[in-house]
């Protein structure tokens, strides 16, 4: 059998589950549940691996989340990420970025209570998956939430919600990772445009010791990329990508399936050199420069 790990347990307070049933309308709240965790698990990642442009595979596709059967106290739905007996290395990181997940959206919900700010690691962009978690409750119903080894679960209703969807009334920032081709510069104001596909340009702020990466990207914009790590300023009616407020790295790259550059003249010829026998150096003349055509075309030979 599998083994299993709890990552939270949903308690379902109010009217409908004082016989501890667990009414079936309520069952969306189990999915939002986990798109919420499974997104921010995502994000985590991405934090932690700047340097990596994608998740591992498999990463979203071995998230399960199962329950095995409702406890009492209302209605309380345990939640467990289920492992195969030999998990891969990458699930292995995985559990702990779901760990990390499950306790911010804690943490997210605790702030919201007692009106605060959002805490400073959670994920923006999941911001608007709260707005479906809840939606099949009533007035006077609630969710708990308690993960890991937390005694007290935090609470979750609607005005909750409504505390943490405001979160995101104002632009935020959050990280990035892009590639795409740099279309301009402006070197006075320390400004570049990233045209990221047909539809989305991007303005970035560089830093001055980052001009000169940022202008090999230019040149050669017809063949090649440039990577962007930073940070970011998103809008907050849908998450859009306003700009680049903050380039902490960038790294000119190949564009995937784009053929390799042919290496310069020089660098061909000493490559041919070097993959010749020593011998074959020894029957070329050593008038060749001045008696080219005599050894080429049979000419007369230069004797000074």
């Amino acid at each position: 059998m599998p083994a299993r790990k709890q990552i939270t347990v949903l308690i379902f307070k109010g009217p409908r589950f004082e016989d501890h049933g667990l009414d079936v309308d309520v069952l969306p709240e189990i999915i939002a549940y986990k798109e919420l965790v499974q997104e921010s698990a995502k994000q985590i990642w991405r934090r932690k691996h700047p340097g990596r442009i994608r998740l591992p595979k498999g990463f979203e596709a071995d998230i399960h989340l199962k329950f095995f059967g409702l406890e009492a106290g209302s209605t309380a739905v345990p939640l467990f990420r289920e492992l195969p007996d030999t998990p891969e290395p990458h699930l292995m990181s995985l559990d702990d970025e779901l760990d990390e997940a499950a306790a911010v959206v804690e943490e997210a919900i605790l702030a919201a209570e007692h009106r605060k700010a959002p805490p400073t690691n959670l994920p923006r962009s999941v911001i608007p998956l709260f707005g479906d978690l809840g939606k099949t409750l009533r007035d006077d119903e609630c969710l708990l939430l308690a993960t890991g080894e937390q005694k007290t679960a935090v609470r979750y209703n609607n005005p909750i919600k409504q505390w943490i969807l405001g979160w995101a009334s104002s632009s935020y920032d959050d990280t990035v990772d892009l590639i795409g081709e740099v279309r301009a510069t402006d070197l006075d104001g320390l400004k570049f445009t990233l045209r990221v596909d047909e539809e989305e340009r991007v303005i970035g702020r560089f830093k001055p010791e980052q001009e000169a990466v940022l202008l090999e990207a230019l040149g050669e914009n017809a063949s090649r990329r440039m990577r962007v790590v930073g940070i970011g300023q998103f809008a907050p009616e849908d998450g859009t990508l306003k700009q680049i407020v903050e380039v902490e790295r960038i790294e000119v790259v190949e564009p995937s399936g784009a053929p390799s550059r042919e290496p310069p003249i020089w660098e061909r010829l000493v490559s041919i050199g070097k993959a010749a026998p020593s011998d074959a150096w020894e029957t070329i003349p050593t008038d060749l420069s001045s008696n080219v055509d005599h050894y080429l075309y049979g000419g007369k030979k230069d004797r000074h």
